[in-house]
């Protein structure tokens, strides 16, 4: 063998795969006393997730905030929770991987069994998968000429930390706290001087029962800040971040001589931070040698590399969609659980969030009863981003429901989106180098060789079967990329 290549390895840390997965969660509720259901708020919270042999396994638990009429029209609340225990199958996971997921709940449905009432709802989980990963490449050798070029591989970090918060606020006078969601949507987060800087708003609405037995909303934005320490949070990276409302509570005092009552908000947050690094050096591109053919192999990867982190306000309006619709006469009490299903995707005109806002109505009648129905507010509308894949998470503030005199329903809203902008990346390198057969000896000393316009030192070295450098040295007045016609002079030394 003329040939000795020498190969070297390059290690770091990386996306694997991504992979979904559902599963269904039920609890049962005490039916007797229930003559309607009027809202569940369903909160998926994870807990472990666990890499495997070709699987990931993940748990957490599932909270419900259930307002429902009893059987005397009366509002009342209800509170169940239950662990959920479920797996995701990947034939790229392994036990060295770890994984992050990222839980949301849907499809909220109720029935009746006997003297129990059951409700289910699906728990969808989007899983991200990292690991180490691996480049071997080649170096070069003896026997082997060689051309480099500068190859960028993304490499990707997370780092998690959590906050805790209290927020308080005086509205009128409450009688109870019936339920309330949270959303939590990052504004601006950083990264430098050795930790994570992390900005945003917790959106918070509060569905509460009067002291006349009637039922309204509130809603409230409330700023928070995380400091993570990290010791990659040097350098040129760029990072972006996720939060999510690990638990909420809140409770109320009131003060019946004012006809007011004070809101206590506290809650924890959790942050997942991504941070995004390009490191370069040289791999081969191509080579050859003088003394023989050689067979190269390429190999790619590739991965995301995140660009930037916006923040964008939109304001929506139009006509909803009720669901049941509503018959009869009805006064609108509160609109509940605002929320937005919204995907981006890349068209013909750029990069479009379309999707809709969703909340659940809750109605009374001349009869005092009350009902309830879903709203769908459906949206699409550009956003100015330029990239190939983009994440967003999204807060609705602001909804306002009303009733046409045509019978049709308008509701408006304004959203507060975080899109996280990815660009999606390849690089590619001469992974393996095997030598083929013996060129015939050329045993002639002087050779004139006619190169195509516009070849460069390496094509013509390439063709010629000589270096770079013996080809500049028996050539030196040779300006690259050649012109049309140019002759070259090839001088060997005959033994």
């Amino acid at each position: 063998m003329s040939i000795k290549p020498h190969y070297e390895t390059y290690r770091y840390i990386g996306e694997v795969c991504r992979l979904r997965s559902q599963s269904i969660v039920e609890c049962r509720l005490p039916g007797s006393e229930i003559s309607g259901i009027l809202a569940v708020y369903a909160k998926a919270i994870p807990a472990d997730c666990v890499c495997a042999d070709g699987e990931v396994t993940y748990n957490g638990k599932v909270l419900l905030s259930v307002v429902y009429e009893d059987g005397e029209k009366k509002i009342c609340r209800a509170e169940r929770g239950a662990e959920f225990f479920h797996k995701a199958e990947g034939n790229a996971v392994t036990p060295a991987s770890f994984a992050k997921a990222a839980l949301s709940v849907e499809n909220v449905t109720y029935r009746r069994e006997g003297s129990g009432l059951y409700i289910s709802v699906i728990v969808d989980a989007a899983l991200t998968v990292y690991g180490s990963k691996q480049i071997e490449y080649l170096l070069g050798g003896d026997g082997i000429t060689v051309d480099r070029k500068p190859m960028t591989v993304c490499k990707t970090l997370c780092i998690s930390g959590e906050t805790e918060g209290e927020d308080e606020f005086e509205t009128e006078y409450v009688g109870d706290i019936l339920l309330h969601s949270e959303t939590a949507v990052v504004n601006h987060v950083s990264a430098g001087a050795g930790q994570i800087h992390v900005e945003g708003e917790l959106n918070l609405n509060i569905c509460v029962l009067r002291s006349d037995e009637s039922v309204c909303s509130y809603e409230r934005l409330i700023p928070f800040q995380l400091q993570i320490p990290s010791d990659e949070a040097f350098g040129r990276i760029t990072v972006g971040a996720k939060v999510n409302v690990k638990s909420a509570h809140l409770s109320a005092g009131t003060d019946e001589e004012k006809g007011k009552s004070k809101i206590v908000f506290s809650y924890c947050l959790s942050a997942e931070c991504f941070l995004s690094m390009q490191e370069e050096f040289p791999v081969v591109n191509d080579a050859y040698s003088t003394l023989s053919e050689l067979q190269l192999k390429k190999s790619n990867d590739g991965g995301r590399y995140l660009t930037k982190h916006v923040k964008c306000t939109e304001r929506v309006s139009g006509v909803a969609a009720l669901s049941p619709a509503i018959e009869g006469d009805y006064v609108l009490q509160a609109s509940v659980l605002p929320r937005a299903e919204i995907t981006c995707r890349k068209g013909e005109r750029g990069m479009e969030a379309e999707g809709a806002v969703l909340a659940e109505v809750i109605m009374r009648g001349a009869d005092g009863g009350y009902r309830s129905t879903s709203l769908s507010l459906p949206f699409l509308f550009p956003l100015e981003i330029d990239g190939d894949v983009a994440e967003v998470d999204c807060a609705v503030c602001g909804l306002n429901v009303r009733k046409k005199q045509s019978g049709e329903t308008e509701a408006e809203a304004t959203l507060k989106l975080c899109v996280r902008v990815y660009e999606e990346r390849t690089w590619e390198y001469v992974s393996e180098v095997t030598e083929g057969e013996a060129y015939p000896e050329n045993d002639s000393a002087f050779s004139v060789f006619i190169p195509r316009a516009g070849e460069d030192l390496w094509q013509v070295a390439k063709r010629l079967r000589c270096t770079p450098e013996e080809l500049q040295n028996s050539n030196p007045e040779l300006e690259f990329p050649l012109k049309e016609g140019k002759k070259l002079y090839i001088y060997r030394q005959i033994k």
